[in-house]
Formats: C-alpha cells, structure tokens, sequence
C-alpha cells in the first residue's frame, strides 16, 4: 500500500481548507457537501472526479430548499439520492432532513412522519436494507447522545428504536459501519472521555451487543471504509493527539492492527473524510487543532482492496 497526494485541478474555488463535511461516493465521483474552515461553515456541494482528479462546484436546483451551512452532518446515499441530516452552524444544532437528487442536482425538503430525532450534530447515519437509515448517538449542544433512530426512506417515516442489550455509552464523533447486515459502532468521545470500546447493534432483534476486541485504543473524529471482512480506520484523535495512524480492524477476529505503508502519509489530522474507490481509499479535508487542510490523498490499497467478502 502506497501513499501520495493527489495532483488536482478544475474550478479553483471548488475546494479550500476544510473539516466536519461529508463525502459520499456517487459512482467514480464523490460528493462533499458543508463542513467548515477556521472562520467559515459552507452549505456548497462539491464533485471530484476520482478520474480526472479535477473539482467542480455545479449549480444545484431548488433554491427554496437548499440547506443553510452545516457541519457535522450525515449524508447517505439510497440509490441517487442522497439524504443529508442534522449537523449545526456552530450555536445551532438542525433536526432537518433534505434529499438532493444526483442525477438532477435538485435539493428537497420533505415532510416526514412520526417520531424523528432532536436536533444533533456529530451522530453517524447507516443504511440497511437499501431503505432504512439508522442515525445514532451525536450531541445536542448539552449533552452527547446514545439514541437510534431509523428512518424509511420510502414513506418517510421516523421510528426511535427501544433497544436493549448492552447499550454504547452516549457519544459523538465516532464511526459506524455495516459488519453483516450489522452496525459496528466504535470510538468517539463523550467530550470528556475518549472512548475505544466497539458494539454491535443487530436490526432484526435491535440488541446491542458489546465487542472483546484486542488491542483497542481510544479514537475519535476518525474515518474508516469496510472491505471485505477488515476494516481500515485512518486518523482522528487518540485522546493526546491528532495522529495518521492507519488502522485495520478484522472483523472475523476481533483485533485491531497497525498497518505500515510507503510513500508519505497525509498529515495528522480528524473530521476529515474517506471514499473507497475503484482500489484507492481517498482523504479528503481535515483538522490537526490548528488549521484545516485543503488535500487530497490517496492510498493505493494494491491487494488489500480485494479482502474476501
């Protein structure tokens, strides 16, 4: 696996130093929506083509419907439309659900039924089954969280989920990913502890579950990609320090490990996104305490982008 930092061109002001945004695959191009610099929150969409290495910031339809800035949303993907919720301004946390249609570039802002969440920034959202959105956890501005809630995506309908089992600490700025038709929820900080604990939240029964894993250690605003039956976490926050730590989880094993790479690494950074595309895992944006980046890197996975499913 080799490191380099991507040589990109298109619109000069597609892309500036940037953190707590989104970036959603979208074929061979990734959407990034929000997310903030040292002085700024944004509400642009910007496209990267993983091919061209070129941004571009189109023009979006639905003006009426466009969403104000945001950071520290969730945006996910339901087969060409992509359904960004919550995140806030910095005083003010959203409880607002919006769709932009990829194809069109059309932003809407439905009406949805039943009993969504509150206002939070900093949860993570997954889809299961093609339709279901889970959020969990995030903070409300007092407190961090632990709730689920799931979302269909074809009536609209809001359901909080009564969970049992053993249940995640209340947090935010953790990461969550689907482990066979299951969430994997793991790190994230409760804005006093930084946590290295991982759970499992099984849909079909909504148990939680907490995992023995080896060699955990604390992580938050991290990011991370699933391939196969490993996971790869790149950077965030070890609860000292930013870090560019890659990371690989095995799923089948429970135990973490630290990947060694060539080429040169991006630099220590959280709130920051990956996109796994093709055989590269894209890094995009990011924050070490000081200044946000404007980069892109890429990790050419070589043979472990092709882990056994």
């Amino acid at each position: 696996m080799n490191w380099s930092k991507a040589t990109t061109g298109g619109d000069p002001l597609a892309f500036t130093s940037i953190r707590s945004h989104t970036a959603t695959v979208v074929g061979h191009k990734i959407f990034v929506f929000g997310g903030s610099d040292a002085n700024d929150k944004f509400n642009d969409l910007l496209v990267f083509d993983t091919k061209t290495m070129f941004w571009s910031k189109p023009t979006t339809n639905g003006a009426e419907c466009i969403p104000g800035p945001h950071r520290a949303h969730s945006a996910t993907l339901v087969d060409y439309r992509l359904f960004v919720f919550g995140g806030g301004d910095g005083p003010n946390y959203f409880k607002d659900l919006y769709i932009l249609d990829t194809k069109t570039l059309t932003w809407s802002k439905p009406i949805t039924n039943g009993s969504g969440p509150g206002p939070r920034r900093a949860h993570t959202a997954n889809l299961v089954a093609g339709k279901n959105i889970y959020i969990f956890g995030g903070g409300d501005g007092n407190k961090a969280l632990n709730e689920m809630y799931v979302l269909d995506t074809e009536t609209l309908t809001w359901t909080c989920i009564k969970a049992n089992g053993s249940l995640p600490g209340s947090r935010g700025y953790h990461s969550s990913l689907l482990m066979n038709g299951k969430i994997g929820v793991f790190g994230g900080s409760d804005g006093a502890e930084c946590f290295s604990d991982f759970h499992l939240f099984d849909p079909a029964t909504n148990t939680w579950s907490r995992l023995p894993v080896t060699n955990p250690t604390p992580i938050l605003a991290q990011s991370c990609i699933s391939i196969g039956k490993r996971i790869l976490v790149f950077g965030g926050h070890n609860a000292t320090d930013y870090i560019d730590t890659l990371k690989l989880f095995h799923i089948d094993r429970l135990e973490w490990e630290n990947l060694k790479c060539t080429g040169a690494p991006p630099q220590p950074r959280g709130y920051h996104c990956c996109c796994f595309v093709d055989h590269r895992l894209f890094v995009i944006g990011g924050y070490d305490g000081t200044k946000c980046f404007p980069d892109v890197h890429i990790l050419d996975l070589g043979s472990y982008a092709y882990y056994e499913a």
